[in-house]
């Protein structure tokens, strides 16, 4: 009797030791910066929630927060301060791999006495932007139905834009012509951002810019400043993420028609950087099964970002694409096909 019980304790012991070793399931980290929608200085003080637990942070004197320890899934996060108007962001996916970047920016709100004012919060407007215009998140565009992670066809299904052809990102804004677009990439003027395009239009097949690295878009219809040049029909302006701040981490991506690898982390104490060059494969596959041509491009997005204080950066930025169409004339009927090719 008193061998048997000595042999359930080792078991016992056994198990629970199994159970303490037993690996827990890493969490994630959000973090960002917030500030003023007007004058873009950083708001110490400001509170950061996450909706539905009882996580969350203040922004320290650079208007910087860290929420450690966030079990992974797809949360809402509020952010509030003295004086401005709340503003809830959604879609806010975290996971142990990378730490999700949030950053805010808040409109200071009016006070009034002896009445109530009711205001929405959770859609974030900017003040300076007509109505005219809509903004889209990184997870907005990711999930939107059919556009296969183009930021350029993410836009095709609003009110009042269409599609010249299946296929193409020329669009057609309330009427205009495909080259009466303008495209901004952190505010530098990119004639086309899309492989392929036609000379003097501002379509193609696929856009090169690579999602991962997109922060937020701005689309404006119509009612647009000056400064955006001639452009008649519509304005996007696409705004790219920083790179990571904590380490160097890397993204290997395929997908149906090219692969690519994905760089960001920091260099030094104030400054990261991001890097992405991507290539399409349907040539090696087209030329296998018997095709007398096929397309074949490269892209390449990099940005080195260096803070020089709370309120001033620096950035270099580079992007290019390489388009071309490989012709097989191996055989007499090939050559005859791709004679006729223009």
């Amino acid at each position: 009797m008193r061998k048997k019980n000595i042999v359930s304790v080792i078991i016992l012991s056994a198990v629970l030791f199994y159970v303490d070793s037993y690996p827990q399931k890493e969490k994630g980290v959000i973090y960002g910066n917030v500030k003023d929608v007007v004058s873009l200085q950083p708001l110490p003080g400001a509170n950061i929630l996450l909706m539905g637990t009882n996580i969350g942070d203040a922004t320290d004197v650079d208007g910087n927060y860290r929420i450690e320890g966030v079990e992974p899934g797809t949360y809402r996060i509020r952010i509030s301060s003295v004086g401005y108007l709340p503003v809830i962001k959604t879609d806010i996916v975290v996971n142990s791999i990378k730490p999700n970047r949030v950053d805010v920016e808040l409109q200071e709100s009016a006070y009034q006495l002896d009445e109530v004012t009711v205001q929405d919060d959770y859609f974030s407007k900017n003040p300076l932007e007509l109505v005219s215009t809509k903004k889209f998140s990184y997870e907005e565009i990711r999930r939107s139905p059919g556009a296969f992670e183009d930021v350029v066809r993410a836009l095709s299904v609003l009110p009042g834009v269409a599609q010249a052809d299946a296929g193409r990102n020329d669009l057609i804004v309330r009427g205009g012509a495909p080259y009466e677009n303008l495209f901004l990439v952190d505010g530098i003027k990119i004639p086309n951002i899309n492989h392929f395009g036609n000379q003097g239009a501002t379509g193609g097949p696929i856009s090169y810019i690579n999602l991962d690295f997109v922060k937020s878009t701005s689309f404006s219809t119509g009612g647009f400043p000056v400064n955006y040049g001639d452009k008649l029909s519509s304005v996007l302006s696409i705004q790219l993420k920083n790179g990571r701040s904590d380490r160097i981490g890397g993204k290997a991506t395929i997908s149906s028609s090219q692969f690519g690898l994905n760089l960001e982390g920091p260099i030094g104490e104030n400054s990261d950087f991001i890097f992405s060059v991507r290539r399409s494969y349907l040539d090696l596959i087209f030329k296998a099964a018997g095709f007398a041509f096929v397309p074949e491009y490269y892209d390449m997005i990099s940005k080195l970002n260096i803070n020089l204080d709370s309120g001033s950066n620096l950035s270099f930025f580079f992007i290019g694409a390489l388009d071309k169409v490989n012709f097989f004339n191996d055989t007499p009927e090939k050559r005859f096909d791709n004679s006729r090719t223009i």
